[in-house]
């Protein structure tokens, strides 16, 4: 990259250079031929009025080269610094005959010599050329070199310059070019040692995110987050092994351990009885694993539907009716929509009921409003959960003292779930204050479309 600056710069260097040095050509000549141009006019003025020493009564310099040629051809003057130079010289013809007598032109003069071939005056010069009438009634041609000598040394030392400037110029950009890539990739660098030292047991590890909101701070932060996600899902995965190795071992047991006393003793087994309990240990089994491969997955955002809490709730309350048990009563007053997953939502109040059923008294409610946001709350008349074990109750496998001889068929996931359920539709689940027995309150984010939201 740093070779590619210096070319590139180089080139456009020497290109603006050439463009530059073009100008200045152009603007030179041409100041050159305007004042050469002045002093034909005086030239040609002085020998119109047949001045004695017309080219001295002009003005011109001793450098000056100029010529002045008759009608037939003949040469009247030459200037001392033409002649000198090159004696053999072929002079430009006269005006052509019926010429006006603003008769004006632009000839080119060779001057050559075999003897210095070298000399600088020695070049082909641009000649201004006027007809000059004098009193006599003679017609003359004035010709005036225009002489570049001033636009040659400026040109000579602009390329003199040029020559030592764009060389070090390009040079001076290539290293700056190399420090700022080297800055730049000291940053891709640092983001490299740091994920060559990410491993199975170090995705705890982030890579430094440079100061500059450029590419590489995207990419450091891209990165993170990358990183991010892959601890999340190693933690999950290790969550799932302890979880899956800790809750499966003991239904696990006792499964075997029945079937084995069973089959030691096939003429005292009770087989009916046998076969009931390895249900109830199976049925364990499958709870415990839907509830672990639920908690293992991905924690995305739900899919964007629109759900009515409402009709959830009915068809919970009316599915639990049937049968014995608590009385499980409903107090919804209007639809009550919110955006989320209509199987997942159904999961949070199904496991809610559950934890409700089994610790309460005679009486579960359901009730639901809707405001700013839509509040689900289950309530219960059972012993209610101790502030101090408020928080508690939601980690994975907790049971209370007073609550697990009472507590039959949970997982000790079910709360776990409903609040990660909770959490992933932008809403909370905690356990609030109650006159008698336990209050869960899940706060969920309202559709537009719910009545009452503003």
């Amino acid at each position: 990259m740093t070779l590619v600056v210096f070319l590139v710069c180089g080139g456009l260097f020497a290109l603006g250079a050439v463009v530059i040095r073009s100008f200045v050509d152009l603007r030179m000549s041409n100041d050159d031929a305007n004042a050469a141009r002045g002093q034909l006019s005086q030239l040609a003025l002085a020998y119109q009025h047949g001045l004695p020493g017309a080219d001295r009564a002009a003005g011109l310099s001793g450098d000056a080269m100029y010529v002045v040629v008759g009608a037939s051809g003949q040469v009247v003057v030459a200037s001392e610094s033409i002649t000198r130079l090159h004696p053999q010289w072929t002079p430009p013809g006269p005006a052509p005959a019926g010429a006006p007598a603003d008769w004006r032109a632009t000839v080119d003069v060779t001057l050559r010599s075999a003897e210095h071939p070298l000399w600088r005056e020695f070049r082909t010069y641009r000649a201004l050329g006027q007809v000059v009438d004098d009193a006599q009634g003679n017609r003359f041609t004035a010709y005036l070199f225009v002489l570049p000598w001033n636009t040659v040394s400026t040109l000579r030392v602009f390329d003199d310059t040029m020559v030592f400037f764009i060389p070090p110029a390009a040079l001076v950009a290539a290293l700056v070019a190399w420090f700022a890539l080297r800055k730049t990739l000291r940053s891709v660098e640092a983001i490299r040692l740091e994920l060559s030292g990410v491993s199975g047991s170090r995705l705890d590890r982030r890579v430094p995110v440079p100061r500059s909101r450029d590419e590489i701070a995207r990419l450091a932060a891209t990165t993170n987050d990358t990183l991010e996600r892959l601890q999340r899902a190693h933690d999950r995965q290790e969550r799932f092994v302890a979880d899956a190795s800790h809750e499966l071992r003991s239904p696990l047991a006792s499964l075997r351990t029945g079937l084995e006393v069973a089959l030691a003793h096939p003429d005292r087994a009770d087989w009916p009885a046998v076969a009931e309990r390895s249900l109830l240990d199976v049925q364990r089994l499958q709870r415990v694993t839907a509830d672990l491969l639920q908690l293992s997955v991905e924690e995305a955002a739900p899919a964007s539907e629109v759900v009515d809490l409402a009709d959830v709730v009915m068809e919970q309350v009316a599915e639990r009716s049937v049968g014995g048990g608590p009385t499980v009563r409903s107090f919804v007053d209007c639809p009550a929509l919110v955006h989320g997953e209509l199987v997942q939502l159904e999961r949070l109040l199904r496991n809610l009921l559950d934890n409700a059923v089994r610790h309460a008294a005679s009486t579960v409610a359901v009730r639901l409003s809707v405001g700013r946001e839509v509040v689900l709350e289950v309530m219960d008349d059972g012993p209610g959960v101790p502030v101090g074990d408020r928080e508690r109750v939601f980690d994975r496998f907790v049971r209370l003292d007073d609550a697990r001889t009472r507590d039959v068929g949970g997982s000790g996931l079910g709360l776990t779930l409903a609040r990660d359920i909770a959490v992933r539709h932008g809403g909370s689940l905690q356990i609030e204050n109650s006159a008698i027995g336990a209050r869960f309150v899940a706060r969920l984010p309202g559709a537009r479309a719910s009545p009452g939201l503003p």
